[in-house]
């Protein structure tokens, strides 16, 4: 999968449920995806985003060389978290551990964003083994169909079986990873739902939502189920 910015929750789930995850950062870059930002509750609108500003030129190349841009986004990412300040019972918590994920001076966007990962799974007790691409002996061609990238990857490391998020099945043809001796598997979602005093409830936001309300403990269980 690509290096998403604090993913949604069930995407740790489908981590615990892998022998390895592969960061996906060689894809061209889009400003518009969860690669630069994700979702947290807002109590007029529902929810809001939380974005990470990319240099100017990003979109020209892929995810791995896509630069941060200013330095400033750290404090307006912690300044929009506040929202839950007097709300959410694990708030400081969360603060603390996304002040750490963030306090070092990544280059690109997706190291920002793999080194989250690691840390998330490190806190919720996933030991799941988690590597990056680019950095893999992995010869990769020029160009290929969106769904055969997975299936040459995982050819090329000897997997057995590929598990996909639950979404984009249509890209997918089965009998090609047959044909390579891989089984085709699409992650199952494990409903979640949580408590949200003064403020209404929306799924699938960023994990940074979930563990303000449940805390690292519950989540990390929930993450084995």
């Amino acid at each position: 999968m690509q290096p998403y910015f604090f993913p949604y929750a069930q995407q740790l789930r489908h981590i615990a449920q892998c022998d390895r995850w592969i960061v996906f950062d060689t894809p061209k870059f889009s400003r518009k995806s969860y690669v630069t930002r994700n979702r947290i509750l807002n109590k007029q609108s529902g929810w809001s985003y939380i974005n990470v500003p990319v240099a100017k030129g990003a979109s020209r190349g892929s995810i791995k060389d896509a630069g941060l841009g200013s330095v400033g986004w750290r404090a307006d990412l912690l300044d929009a978290l506040r929202i839950y300040e007097h709300s959410a019972p694990y708030y400081r918590v969360t603060i603390e551990f996304v002040q750490t994920c963030i306090a070092d001076d990544h280059e690109t966007i997706a190291d920002l964003n793999t080194f989250c990962l690691s840390s998330l799974c490190v806190l919720l007790n996933i030991d799941t083994r988690i590597d990056v691409l680019s950095q893999m002996p992995v010869e990769l061609p020029d160009a290929m169909a969106p769904g055969e990238w997975a299936c040459h990857i995982s050819k090329e490391i000897g997997a057995r079986i590929y598990s996909n998020a639950p979404g984009g099945r249509s890209l997918f043809d089965p009998e090609v990873y047959r044909r390579a001796g891989i089984e085709l598997e699409f992650y199952e979602p494990c409903e979640l739902l949580y408590e949200t005093p003064g403020f209404e409830f929306v799924p699938d936001l960023s994990v940074i939502d979930t563990l303000m309300w449940i805390g690292p403990g519950a989540l990390g269980e929930w993450c084995k189920t």
